[in-house]
């Protein structure tokens, strides 16, 4: 059998799609590319048995649309996999209505969140055969094709048409009719340290190791110690499109993980690794990773990346990341009112963030280290008045001035189907429209007490809070080699492009 994993590319004046490995969709004007880590693990899982496996991610791979669809049509899959999120699922409706109509016989899945969480939908409005509820679709996906070929029995998770049941035609679609099955409800309960280490050169690792503001040093990689987030309490944070795909919390073992960061730098001389799982493991996991880090000598060979909750780590453990090589610190502030944090169930507190992130600096200088933290915000939240969303921008003004972050990220908060935050929308009439394609974060969907011009001018606010002469000139001394410089540059396009996503022309 062989199977295609293809992103279509989708060409818009909005800019390019990031799609792949994203929690939060959005067009780019200036193009990211994350390394799409669990459709990798399907490539790696299906080619190891015995499969021919295509990789056509023309979103990254800079294809037009035309030049996709002949490299589907050369590669002559039985099956075509594609993930798939709320604001392009009716873009891809149309692709797989094209692509059937070109050839019956090919068998379509969709993966991701808005597919798990409304997986009749596309069974009504487009001639999908296959949808994978949950994370662990790469676990999923091998089970299908073994159920395809030898018979294998499904796992649950998995939904398929069925033509042989009685329909029950709707006028209004040739696809609304309800001849669909489902094995049960996902389970997570797959064990990730018997995941291979992805093959990164079936799925063209080098696509993605240079385009990301991310990365100081390049080549870069992303990986996942885990899946997705251990903050379960309440769960998790309402709006977190992930807390759709994992319910629920698992790690590799540290060994596990390192013995993957020492092929990365031994057989792809990678600079600088991402872990992207939703919030790194902490507590007795991060320790032995991070002795590990040091005792195996990676710490002076790349710097490690990875999401991080406030309120978790103490002083000692800063100490302990600065000195393993981590640099990249990604936190979600998401707001500094505190009501807001309460209400999205972050668990953090306000008052206590720019303790810690001072502590954080304190540790890195001290042992010689260079953390650089990160943090996410997000406007647009229905129950914030503008006073005290231009809080946030005032905070985060003052974290940049005091030096204690490197950097930041701004977005308009979406409620993803399937969320806390949705059903909370749907439950107070928040929602301005169910339109998916205006879901993608360039104006508001829900009610606020603001204009959408407002909205957007906040989410820029946020962008150019860090325009201050005490933050620019201790970048300036900072530099201290070309990768230094190589970044700066980097991250200065990135953010002219990030000022244009958040623009009035759209």
């Amino acid at each position: 059998m062989k199977i295609a994993i293809g992103y279509p590319p989708l060409e818009s004046k909005k800019g390019i799609p990031l799609l792949g490995q994203n929690r939060q969709f959005q067009w780019f004007n200036s193009p990211t590319y994350i390394y799409p880590v669990v459709p990798a693990y399907a490539a790696t899982m299906l080619k190891n048995a015995g499969y021919q496996v295509f990789w056509l991610d023309g979103i990254a791979g800079g294809w037009s649309y035309k030049k996709w669809l002949e490299e589907v049509k050369r590669a002559k899959p039985d099956l075509l996999v594609m993930e798939t999120k709320t604001p392009v699922v009716k873009k891809h409706w149309k692709i797989i209505s094209k692509l059937k109509s070109q050839n019956s016989k090919l068998k379509i899945v969709l993966v991701g969140d808005h597919v798990t969480a409304l997986p009749e939908e596309s069974f009504q409005n487009s001639p999908v055969d296959f949808i994978l509820a949950g994370g662990d679709y790469d676990f999923l996906l091998l089970n299908l094709a073994n159920h395809l070929t030898k018979g294998e029995k499904l796992e649950p998770g998995i939904w398929r048409r069925d033509n042989s049941k009685s329909k029950i035609q709707n006028p209004k679609s040739q696809f609304k009719i309800k001849n669909y099955l489902n094995t049960g409800e996902f389970q997570l309960n797959h064990d990730l340290n018997k995941l291979p280490f992805v093959d990164r050169e079936l799925t063209h690792w080098w696509l993605y190791a240079y385009e990301n503001g991310n990365y100081k040093r390049t080549p870069g990689v992303y990986i996942m110690a885990g899946r997705d987030c251990w903050w379960r309490k309440n769960g998790g944070c309402k709006f977190c499109a992930w807390t759709v795909l994992y319910p629920s919390w698992r790690a590799r073992k540290p060994k596990n993980v390192l013995d993957e960061i020492g092929q990365l730098i031994e057989k792809y001389k990678i600079k600088e690794i991402m872990d992207d799982t939703g919030t790194f493991p902490v507590g007795k996991w991060l320790e032995e990773f991070c002795r590990g880090m040091i005792k195996r000598g990676y710490n002076k060979k790349i710097y490690f990346d990875c999401n991080l909750r406030f309120g978790i780590l103490k002083k000692k453990d800063y100490e302990l990341i600065a000195k393993a090589g981590f640099r990249f610190l990604l936190y979600g502030l998401e707001s500094a009112n505190q009501k807001t944090l309460d209400r999205l169930n972050k668990g953090a507190r306000v008052d206590l963030i720019e303790k810690e992130l001072r502590q954080a600096k304190e540790a890195s200088k001290k042992v010689g280290g260079r953390l650089e933290p990160h943090v996410t915000c997000m406007v647009g939240y229905p129950w914030e008045s503008k006073k005290e969303a231009c809080q946030t921008i005032n905070f985060t003004r003052r974290l940049f001035e005091k030096g204690l972050i490197d950097s930041l990220q701004a977005t308009i908060v979406i409620p993803y189907p399937g969320t806390a935050l949705f059903a909370e929308c749907e439950k107070n009439g928040w929602l301005l429209t169910k339109d998916w394609d205006d879901y993608d974060m360039r104006r508001p969907v829900m009610k606020t007490e603001m204009s959408d011009e407002e909205i957007l001018e906040l989410t820029q606010g946020i962008y150019k809070s860090f325009l201050t002469p005490r933050f620019l000139l201790r970048k300036i001394t900072s530099v201290r080699s070309i990768d230094d410089l190589k970044f700066f540059w980097r991250a200065g396009k990135k953010l002219l492009g990030h000022l244009s996503d958040f623009g009035k022309n759209y």
